[in-house]
């Protein structure tokens, strides 16, 4: 009974420290904050990532509508590179406030991230919008970023309402959550935004030559070991290979 009261005490204590960082657009929880130590991490894992990063080994490119130019892309395995051992740790325990301040009981679930990928973004790329099918929520860090196209959450549901009045100047007098199909977050140094996977995004376009550079990743949440639930997954422990 008394490590109850402990645990219910915690909880509180972290959901008032970490629910100032949460904001709802659109019915969902976006989560922002400064990682603790950023500085220091960022001064270990840009060079990382510069010299890491060339036009043979990228992952993928982006649109067409930024050729010639190629948005460079290193691994979706960048947690499990002991290099960045130290920014994970960090964002580890951002992840865990952010399913704190929603009330998520994390005595019940085991949190993974499944895949995490960094992206230099040189002068006029963007990344077009598009969302994450395969996980619960995403992130995304800016180890270098100074107002070089900011992340933009969309609504998939803005043409669904009734009065399909366009969503543009001169219609409305002032943009906000009630109104405007999308919400917007700085893309500085330290920030890191987690948002739900199901939510289409995109980053804007980099107007300045110093190279916008991301650390994406998914989260996914199973029970943990042990724990039944219907309706969430189970344990990996518990899964048989085929």
């Amino acid at each position: 009974m008394e490590q109850g009261k402990l645990n219910i005490g915690f909880y509180k204590l972290f959901n008032k420290i970490f629910m100032a960082n949460i904001t709802k657009w659109f019915g969902y929880p976006i989560y922002i904050t400064k990682l603790e130590n950023f500085e220091e991490i960022n001064k270990k894992i840009v060079p990382i990532i510069i010299n890491d990063i060339t036009p043979t080994n990228s992952q993928y490119s982006t649109t067409t509508d930024i050729k010639p130019k190629e948005l460079q892309s290193i691994d979706d395995n960048l947690h499990l590179d002991k290099r960045f051992k130290e920014l994970y740790i960090e964002l580890s325990k951002v992840i865990e406030g952010c399913l704190l301040a929603q009330n998520y009981n994390l005595d019940l679930f085991e949190i993974y991230i499944t895949k995490s990928w960094a992206t230099l973004s040189a002068k006029e790329q963007f990344i077009s919008y598009h969302r994450h099918m395969s996980s619960h929520f995403s992130f995304v860090y800016y180890p270098q970023a100074d107002d070089q196209g900011n992340l933009f959450l969309l609504d998939d549901d803005a043409h669904k309402v009734g009065l399909n009045i366009p969503k543009r100047d001169p219609y409305f007098t002032k943009w906000d959550n009630t109104n405007y199909g999308k919400s917007e977050y700085p893309a500085e140094t330290g920030n890191i935004i987690i948002f739900p996977s199901m939510m289409f995004h995109e980053s804007g376009k980099n107007t300045k030559e110093k190279p916008r550079i991301s650390i994406s990743g998914d989260i996914m949440l199973t029970m943990k070991e042990g724990v039944k639930s219907e309706h969430n997954l189970p344990s990996p422990n518990s899964w048989f290979k085929i």
